[in-house]
């Protein structure tokens, strides 16, 4: 990154750690597990959701025009979902939580998002009860939908949640490719911007506070949790660029326990 975020000894402290998370993690993946089914259960369901869809929509017009206001309420639920749920110990949830802050975020932080083998998809995707959990989420606005507008309207309003996630899970992905070998990923318009985005809020000390959208950061700028001091389209055309980044941003210290490294201890640990 072209800006200074933190101290270097800090950097070293959290690059040591990411190493030894990292190495633990891999170790203690079943033998059983393999990235590629993972990612296929995934296609699998969304898929299948919209080709069902698909095959029900019959001489839809105006009614695609629903297509907007649910990929728009699709932005908001991913941020909320994000801030307020992968990002906060809610009674009940707190299984996901744990999973996103004490696995992905210790996995894959600002120092190195990448990923290679098969096995570190593990950290990267979603586990694979969220797809399905996402596409039933989706039944009872579509089944709402469906009784007042028409039948068209719930297909609309599944098929574009479906393909919500697909794309969710997509820039995701983009997200953590590896600079250097995909170097055109610079230069492609909001993907460059969701990307630099996304690298801000895998600094550690700014996960808890900064850039929840993981497509297009719609609601991060609309809600203030953007990193970046430039309105609406600025921010989704922002591209590579720090220049507009707060300048009253500091990173702070998540206080998050990681059991893997801090033992399951019940006091939170300080990485900082």
């Amino acid at each position: 990154m072209d800006v200074a975020i933190q101290d270097a000894g800090r950097d070293r402290r959290e690059q040591e750690r990411q190493r030894l998370f990292r190495d633990k993690f891999i170790a203690e993946t079943p033998p059983w597990y393999h990235g590629a089914i993972h990612l296929g259960f995934t296609l699998l369901v969304t898929g299948t959701a919209m080709w069902l869809c698909w095959r029900h929509i019959q001489n839809a017009g105006w009614e695609w025009l629903l297509v907007i206001p649910i990929a728009l309420f699709g932005n908001w639920i991913e941020w909320a979902a994000h801030r307020y749920i992968l990002h906060r110990p809610v009674k009940g949830l707190e299984m996901i939580y744990k999973r996103h802050c004490t696995v992905h975020h210790q996995f894959f932080t600002h120092h190195d998002l990448t990923y290679h083998g098969h096995k570190e998809w593990r950290a990267l995707l979603f586990p694979p009860f969220a797809p399905l959990g996402f596409v039933l989420a989706a039944l009872p606005p579509a089944f709402l939908l469906g009784l007042s507008i028409s039948a068209n309207a719930g297909y609309i309003t599944v098929f574009t949640m479906a393909a919500y996630y697909l794309m969710y899970e997509g820039l995701h992905t983009l997200s953590h490719l590896d600079d250097e070998r995909h170097p055109y990923l610079k230069y492609i318009p909001l993907v460059n911007t969701v990307r630099r985005m996304h690298t801000i809020h895998h600094v550690l000390g700014f996960m808890q506070t900064q850039n929840f959208n993981l497509t297009f950061p719609i609601c991060d700028a609309l809600f203030g949790t953007s990193d970046l001091d430039r309105g609406l389209v600025g921010t989704l055309f922002n591209g590579n660029s720090n220049t507009y980044m707060r300048k009253d941003l500091l990173p702070t210290d998540p206080g998050i326990a990681v059991p893997q490294l801090d033992g399951g201890g019940t006091e939170q640990a300080r990485i900082a």
